[in-house]
């Protein structure tokens, strides 16, 4: 991405344009995002208050990770199910981008279906982990 921007660039200042740069760019940007969900929830690089967490005992502590995994888990659930609804659309269709160079649409919501389950599959694991008492109040949740 950072190439395509800087040959953008390049192009521009000899009046010049792949015409393409800011669709490529955000697909890309969408697709490093979503497919980094799940890794970076796992790692503990999403950003988390843990305010209420660090005022509550370890039994209210486990009670309210159970409850934000299952709600999570839920909602990318109801994400998907609609993502994979556009992604069955757009491929039993053949939807172009209006662009200069057409991409299929089934290419970018499928990098959204694959985060979404990602995190799902994740989100599911972490929940495996809060049930079966591998649950330790000294360290963050990890699997």
């Amino acid at each position: 991405m950072t190439t395509l921007i800087l040959v953008e660039i390049v192009l521009r200042y000899f009046s010049y344009s792949t015409f393409m740069a800011d669709a490529l760019v955000g697909h890309g940007v969408a697709a490093i995002t979503f497919l980094a969900m799940g890794w970076a929830m796992e790692s503990g690089s999403m950003i988390r208050v843990s305010l209420v967490q660090n005022a509550v005992g370890r039994r209210v502590r486990w009670w309210l990770e159970l409850f934000a995994v299952i709600v999570t888990l839920m909602l990318m659930l109801f994400l998907f199910r609609y993502e994979w609804r556009i992604f069955a659309r757009d491929w039993s269709r053949g939807t172009v981008s209006e662009h200069f160079l057409p991409i299929p649409l089934w290419i970018p919501a499928a990098f959204f279906l694959i985060g979404l389950l990602l995190v799902a599959l994740h989100l599911v694991v972490r929940l495996m982990r809060l049930t079966t008492g591998r649950f330790d109040e000294g360290e963050e949740l990890k699997i």
